[in-house]
């Protein structure tokens, strides 16, 4: 085996937290062709699988999921020594975590202005459910994270609060009588069980029109004109509108972002303002 590229690990840690290619090559400025290549590099490297890859998701193999830990291991000792060779000029790393619903389509933009908000920190940002999110800030994995307040248990700095709404594509129509044609991220993601919870507690059958694994891909696909997504008001896609008073669906509920952070409050500060300026 020949000496492991930093750059590379770097790919893979990325990747295997967020679950996506296309979410990783966003967070280190490579495209999603770039960022297989590496992972793949990695594998030959390696001699064995890190990734299992399917048209919905990708997830740790059972040798991906034990060398994650050493790809850490490994990241980590790389800077803390950089950090001492070069210098107190290096910047500190900051491990965030996102909620998607946090970020939506904004995720590039907020990383940005984090990025300008916090000069002497080098960001390390996960994106993924406020569930998740929440355990592994507890298990310590996380300095900061914005998560749904909803979603977790716990007090900490409330972000913003917004409104949830019915979306559809201007021209899309739904014959009421017909099944809910919901547009919604997977079984696991707790706004989807608020959603269907509601139509369900108001006697509207739903079928599933488009199952996703990203904010971005049920924006896609509302726009497409596939169904009706329940979407944070920010996170309406171009082209498409509220729909819930056209056809009398359930009202929503507000939801609220909540940052839970362990880092000084100037940064809590920082972080508040970034995400409330994107809200």
């Amino acid at each position: 085996m020949t000496d492991l590229d930093m750059d590379l690990l770097r790919a893979f840690v990325r990747v295997a937290e967020t679950g996506s290619f296309t979410r990783a090559g966003q967070m280190t400025g490579a495209s999603q062709s770039a960022v297989s290549v590496k992972i793949k590099k990695l594998e030959d490297r390696l001699g064995s699988a890190l990734l299992s890859r399917s048209p919905r998701s990708v997830r740790l193999t059972s040798f991906g999921a034990r060398f994650l830990s050493d790809a850490r291991s490994l990241i980590d000792l790389h800077d803390r020594v950089t950090a001492r060779v070069s210098g107190p000029s290096v910047q500190k790393r900051l491990r965030c975590g996102i909620s998607d619903h946090a970020a939506g389509g904004r995720l590039p933009e907020i990383i940005a202005s984090l990025s300008k908000a916090l000069p002497e920190h080098r960001l390390h940002v996960a994106v993924g459910y406020s569930d998740t999110l929440y355990n592994d800030f507890k298990a310590g994995l996380f300095s900061a994270i914005m998560v749904r307040s909803e979603d977790v248990e716990g007090t900490g700095h409330m972000a913003f609060e917004e409104n949830l709404v019915w979306t559809a594509a201007r021209d899309f129509t739904w014959e009421t009588g017909t099944p809910f044609p919901l547009v919604a991220l997977s079984e696991t993601c707790a706004l989807r069980r608020l959603a269907t919870g509601t139509l369900k507690d108001a006697g509207i059958v739903f079928e599933d029109a488009f199952t996703g694994t990203g904010v971005g891909a049920i924006q896609g696909a509302v726009s497409a004109g596939l169904g009706i997504a329940c979407l944070d008001r920010r996170n309406i896609p171009e082209g498409c509108r509220e729909v819930g008073e056209l056809y009398r669906l359930p009202e929503l509920p507000k939801t609220r972002m909540t940052l839970f952070c362990r880092e000084d409050p100037t940064i809590v500060s920082a972080i508040l303002q970034v995400f409330r300026d994107a809200a």
